[in-house]
């Protein structure tokens, strides 16, 4: 077996509600399904790189005030411009609302995947910002990690 080599994973995806998707996973738990979300954007040694996700949220309260929601991605995927795939497990996260998004930070794990992300390891970190005025959009920017294949 080759030795693997960390490489830095930095970027940023766009992501859309996509009613066509039709992901086969559910929300556990007292989780709302918010819909199935595609991504695309530019990630350092994966080109253009595409994802898809389920999102699932519980909302936030803190002292009666609805403050956020607790996010938990369900079937999640990432697929390479040669069509390799990462297999991901991203982390439960939580997004807070201000006056015109809610933003949070998310981390994600690489636990293998297909041609040369067999047995990948590594994860990124990234700030996910939900503009108020159009919640069907979330923007990952600040993608900040290492890939190791």
């Amino acid at each position: 077996m080759a030795k693997k080599t960390a490489r830095p994973f930095k970027g940023d995806m766009t992501y859309t509600l996509d009613t066509t998707l039709g992901l086969p996973c559910n929300c556990s738990g007292s989780a709302i399904a918010v819909g199935d979300f595609s991504g695309s954007g530019n990630v350092t040694h994966m080109g253009l790189l595409a994802s898809h996700n389920k999102t699932c949220v519980t909302p936030i309260v803190q002292n009666g005030m609805y403050v956020g929601n607790h996010i938990v991605i369900e079937c999640g995927s990432f697929t390479a411009a040669n069509g390799d795939h990462i297999e991901v497990a991203i982390q439960p996260y939580d997004v807070y609302f201000n006056n015109t998004s809610a933003t949070g930070t998310m981390q994600a794990i690489f636990t293998g995947g297909t041609g040369r992300f067999v047995n990948a390891t590594g994860g990124f970190t990234g700030t996910i910002t939900i503009p108020l005025n159009d919640p069907n959009i979330a923007y990952l920017t600040n993608i900040d990690g290492t890939i190791n294949y």
